[in-house]
Protein backbone atom coordinates (compact mmCIF):
# COMPACT_ATOMS: atom_id res chain seq x y z
CA UNK A 1 0.00 0.00 0.00
CA UNK A 2 1.99 2.77 -1.47
CA UNK A 3 -0.86 5.20 -2.11
CA UNK A 4 -0.73 7.90 0.58
CA UNK A 5 -4.06 8.73 0.65
CA UNK A 6 -4.92 4.79 -0.05
CA UNK A 7 -2.73 4.69 3.48
CA UNK A 8 -4.84 7.79 4.67
CA UNK A 9 -8.21 5.97 4.65
CA UNK A 10 -7.14 2.70 5.72
CA UNK A 11 -6.42 4.06 9.63
CA UNK A 12 -8.30 2.63 12.05
CA UNK A 13 -11.24 4.20 12.74
CA UNK A 14 -13.22 2.36 15.37
CA UNK A 15 -10.88 0.85 18.25
CA UNK A 16 -11.65 -1.08 20.57
CA UNK A 17 -9.74 -0.85 24.02
CA UNK A 18 -8.64 -3.78 26.09
CA UNK A 19 -9.02 -3.56 29.69
CA UNK A 20 -4.83 -2.67 30.04
CA UNK A 21 -5.05 -0.07 27.76
CA UNK A 22 -8.52 1.49 29.67
CA UNK A 23 -6.89 1.31 32.71
CA UNK A 24 -3.80 3.43 31.38
CA UNK A 25 -6.16 5.87 30.20
CA UNK A 26 -7.80 6.57 33.49
CA UNK A 27 -5.16 5.48 35.90
CA UNK A 28 -2.65 8.34 33.83
CA UNK A 29 -5.59 10.81 32.99
CA UNK A 30 -3.68 13.56 34.09
CA UNK A 31 -0.69 12.99 31.97
CA UNK A 32 -3.10 12.03 28.72
CA UNK A 33 -5.11 14.59 28.55
CA UNK A 34 -3.08 17.49 30.57
CA UNK A 35 0.47 16.85 30.03
CA UNK A 36 0.98 16.50 33.90
CA UNK A 37 4.21 13.87 34.18
CA UNK A 38 3.44 11.34 36.46
CA UNK A 39 4.26 11.58 39.99
CA UNK A 40 8.07 9.75 40.55
CA UNK A 41 8.89 10.19 36.92
CA UNK A 42 11.07 12.60 34.56
CA UNK A 43 9.69 13.16 31.03
CA UNK A 44 12.37 10.61 29.81
CA UNK A 45 11.48 7.94 31.88
CA UNK A 46 7.72 7.89 30.47
CA UNK A 47 6.97 4.88 28.33
CA UNK A 48 5.95 4.66 24.92
CA UNK A 49 3.03 3.76 24.97
CA UNK A 50 2.00 6.07 27.54
CA UNK A 51 3.55 8.99 25.33
CA UNK A 52 1.64 7.46 22.51
CA UNK A 53 -1.65 7.70 24.33
CA UNK A 54 -1.08 11.21 24.96
CA UNK A 55 -0.42 11.86 21.34
CA UNK A 56 -3.00 9.70 20.24
CA UNK A 57 -6.05 11.78 22.72
CA UNK A 58 -4.51 14.92 21.48
CA UNK A 59 -4.78 14.47 17.76
CA UNK A 60 -8.39 13.20 18.63
CA UNK A 61 -9.93 16.19 19.75
CA UNK A 62 -10.45 17.16 16.14
CA UNK A 63 -9.71 13.47 14.33
CA UNK A 64 -12.80 12.02 16.19
CA UNK A 65 -11.79 8.40 16.17
CA UNK A 66 -14.02 5.91 18.25
CA UNK A 67 -12.66 4.51 21.42
CA UNK A 68 -14.88 1.71 22.31
CA UNK A 69 -15.10 -0.82 24.80
CA UNK A 70 -16.03 -4.28 25.76
CA UNK A 71 -18.65 -5.23 28.43
CA UNK A 72 -16.58 -8.11 29.20
CA UNK A 73 -14.31 -5.45 30.46
CA UNK A 74 -16.35 -5.48 33.72
CA UNK A 75 -15.94 -8.65 34.28
CA UNK A 76 -12.46 -8.30 34.16
CA UNK A 77 -12.98 -5.29 36.30
CA UNK A 78 -15.02 -7.19 39.09
CA UNK A 79 -12.61 -10.10 39.38
CA UNK A 80 -9.59 -7.60 40.44
CA UNK A 81 -8.59 -7.45 43.82
CA UNK A 82 -8.63 -3.90 44.94
CA UNK A 83 -12.47 -3.36 44.86
CA UNK A 84 -11.94 0.22 46.21
CA UNK A 85 -10.11 1.27 43.56
CA UNK A 86 -11.26 -0.80 41.15
CA UNK A 87 -15.01 1.26 41.39
CA UNK A 88 -13.22 4.11 40.19
CA UNK A 89 -12.02 2.27 37.11
CA UNK A 90 -15.64 0.51 36.77
CA UNK A 91 -17.25 4.00 36.62
CA UNK A 92 -15.39 4.77 34.15
CA UNK A 93 -15.50 2.13 31.73
CA UNK A 94 -19.33 2.30 32.09
CA UNK A 95 -18.23 6.66 30.71
CA UNK A 96 -17.06 4.96 27.34
CA UNK A 97 -19.23 2.07 27.34
CA UNK A 98 -21.91 4.54 27.16
CA UNK A 99 -20.50 7.15 24.74
CA UNK A 100 -19.95 3.49 22.85
CA UNK A 101 -23.74 2.87 22.90
CA UNK A 102 -24.51 5.99 21.63
CA UNK A 103 -22.12 6.36 18.86
CA UNK A 104 -23.51 2.61 17.72
CA UNK A 105 -27.62 4.43 17.52
CA UNK A 106 -25.92 7.21 15.24
CA UNK A 107 -23.48 5.39 13.05
CA UNK A 108 -25.96 4.23 10.57
CA UNK A 109 -23.53 3.06 8.25
CA UNK A 110 -22.07 0.06 10.86
CA UNK A 111 -25.21 -0.80 11.90
CA UNK A 112 -26.48 -4.08 11.05
CA UNK A 113 -29.94 -4.84 9.74
CA UNK A 114 -32.56 -4.00 12.25
CA UNK A 115 -30.62 -0.96 13.17
CA UNK A 116 -30.71 -1.42 16.76
CA UNK A 117 -27.68 -1.83 19.50
CA UNK A 118 -29.15 -4.94 20.50
CA UNK A 119 -27.96 -6.86 17.29
CA UNK A 120 -24.54 -5.83 17.90
CA UNK A 121 -24.69 -9.20 20.75
CA UNK A 122 -25.72 -11.76 18.83
CA UNK A 123 -24.05 -14.51 18.84
CA UNK A 124 -24.82 -15.23 14.89
CA UNK A 125 -23.70 -18.45 12.70
CA UNK A 126 -20.43 -16.65 11.79
CA UNK A 127 -19.49 -15.70 15.08
CA UNK A 128 -19.86 -19.22 16.16
CA UNK A 129 -17.71 -20.67 13.66
CA UNK A 130 -14.83 -17.61 14.55
CA UNK A 131 -15.38 -18.72 17.84
CA UNK A 132 -14.66 -22.34 17.36
CA UNK A 133 -11.77 -21.62 15.15
CA UNK A 134 -10.30 -19.65 18.21
CA UNK A 135 -10.79 -22.89 20.61
CA UNK A 136 -8.54 -24.58 18.03
CA UNK A 137 -5.87 -22.40 19.13
CA UNK A 138 -4.63 -23.47 23.23
CA UNK A 139 -4.57 -20.19 24.75
CA UNK A 140 -7.82 -18.97 23.77
CA UNK A 141 -9.20 -22.20 24.53
CA UNK A 142 -8.18 -21.31 28.38
CA UNK A 143 -8.80 -17.74 28.26
CA UNK A 144 -12.55 -16.94 27.61
CA UNK A 145 -12.61 -13.46 28.20
CA UNK A 146 -9.45 -12.82 25.55
CA UNK A 147 -11.38 -15.16 23.21
CA UNK A 148 -14.59 -13.55 23.58
CA UNK A 149 -13.41 -10.28 23.45
CA UNK A 150 -12.42 -11.01 19.59
CA UNK A 151 -15.85 -11.69 19.33
CA UNK A 152 -17.23 -8.51 20.89
CA UNK A 153 -14.25 -6.84 18.33
CA UNK A 154 -16.46 -8.13 15.67
CA UNK A 155 -19.68 -7.71 16.99
CA UNK A 156 -18.37 -3.71 17.17
CA UNK A 157 -17.85 -3.59 13.73
CA UNK A 158 -14.11 -2.57 15.17
CA UNK A 159 -11.28 -1.75 12.99
CA UNK A 160 -8.27 -2.47 15.47
CA UNK A 161 -7.73 -3.38 18.93
CA UNK A 162 -5.70 -1.01 21.09
CA UNK A 163 -3.89 -3.09 23.58
CA UNK A 164 -0.75 -2.76 26.13
CA UNK A 165 -0.91 -6.61 27.39
CA UNK A 166 1.38 -8.98 25.20
CA UNK A 167 -0.65 -12.05 26.07
CA UNK A 168 -2.51 -14.13 24.55
CA UNK A 169 -3.57 -11.88 22.14
CA UNK A 170 -0.41 -10.49 21.15
CA UNK A 171 1.27 -13.98 20.74
CA UNK A 172 -1.08 -14.63 18.40
CA UNK A 173 -1.86 -10.79 16.62
CA UNK A 174 -0.18 -12.42 12.88
CA UNK A 175 -2.12 -15.12 13.09
CA UNK A 176 -5.17 -13.28 14.08
CA UNK A 177 -4.90 -11.21 10.83
CA UNK A 178 -5.91 -14.21 8.38
CA UNK A 179 -9.52 -13.77 10.64
CA UNK A 180 -9.69 -9.70 9.71
CA UNK A 181 -7.98 -8.72 13.46
CA UNK A 182 -5.79 -5.81 13.81
CA UNK A 183 -4.09 -5.88 17.32
CA UNK A 184 -2.09 -2.43 17.59
CA UNK A 185 -0.13 -1.05 20.81
CA UNK A 186 -0.94 2.81 21.11
CA UNK A 187 2.73 3.19 20.06
CA UNK A 188 2.12 1.29 16.65
CA UNK A 189 -1.47 3.11 16.13
CA UNK A 190 0.59 6.51 16.57
CA UNK A 191 3.38 5.46 14.25
CA UNK A 192 0.50 4.89 11.68
CA UNK A 193 -0.97 8.56 12.48
CA UNK A 194 1.80 10.68 12.53
CA UNK A 195 2.49 11.27 9.16
CA UNK A 196 -1.00 12.75 9.24
CA UNK A 197 -0.71 14.60 12.24
CA UNK A 198 -0.44 18.29 10.78
CA UNK A 199 -3.96 17.61 9.46
CA UNK A 200 -5.80 17.85 12.99
CA UNK A 201 -3.56 20.65 13.70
Amino acid sequence: MSDPLEKFLSLPGRLLLDTCTLNIIQDEGAYIFEGEIPEGMSEMEIPEDLKALRYIFEINERASFQFVVSPLTFAELANAKDIIWNRRRIQWALDVLDVWLIVLEETCDRLTKGGKVRHRFKLTKELQELESRLMSIPDFRRDPLDRLLLIQYKMGDCDALLTTDQNTIWRHRERLVDEGFKILTPSEFWGLLEPYAALWH
